[in-house]
């Protein structure tokens, strides 16, 4: 049947949607387990940033382990990625004109190469969400490569930087 594309079965699909919620929860984890790290570099500095980065490293890992073990929502999903999304737009911040509390309140701090790549990684997971939510969208379109031996590369890719940072990226003020 040349010329006509061939259209995914129900199975494809459920296969695909898993791989993709695979690599979302290992996305999320990963990124967790760089708060994690993150958490132990800021409480020092103010107990404050250490319950914070706490806070976000728990919510993140524990998303990731619900995402691996259970089915979820559509809105659970969004509700994840809109999390995720103010975790970026603090790290912006912070980046860009400083956090208005803390012993450095108002200076921005030096980008990191494992805040960087805890970022990329939620960045990642932000559009792999929108592809798992909206497979006919432009984003899922881009990302239904997501399937079979690709997200276990994608999700053992992210998970090895992750795990890197975490253990050699430093943090300095």
């Amino acid at each position: 049947m040349r010329g006509e594309a061939a259209v995914p079965t129900p199975a494809f699909e459920r296969r695909r949607s898993e791989d993709a919620l695979f690599v979302a929860g290992t996305l999320t984890a990963v990124a967790g387990l760089i708060h994690v790290k993150a958490m132990a570099d800021h409480v020092a500095h103010y107990w404050l940033f250490g319950v914070l980065f706490g806070t976000v490293a728990c919510a993140q890992i524990g998303w990731g382990v619900w995402l691996w073990r259970r089915p979820t929502s559509d809105r659970a999903l969004i509700a994840g990625a809109g999390g995720t999304l103010g975790v970026v737009g603090v790290w912006l911040v912070s980046r860009t004109v400083g956090l208005p509390i803390g012993p450095w309140a108002g200076e921005a701090e030096a980008i990191g190469v494992s805040d960087a790549i805890a970022t990329l990684t939620e960045l990642v997971l932000i559009a792999v969400v929108i592809a798992i939510v909206r497979p006919e969208g432009r984003v899922g379109g881009r990302l239904a490569w997501l399937s079979d031996g690709h997200a276990v590369r994608l999700s053992v890719a992210f998970g090895s930087a992750g795990v890197l940072a975490a253990a050699f990226g430093g943090h300095a003020h």
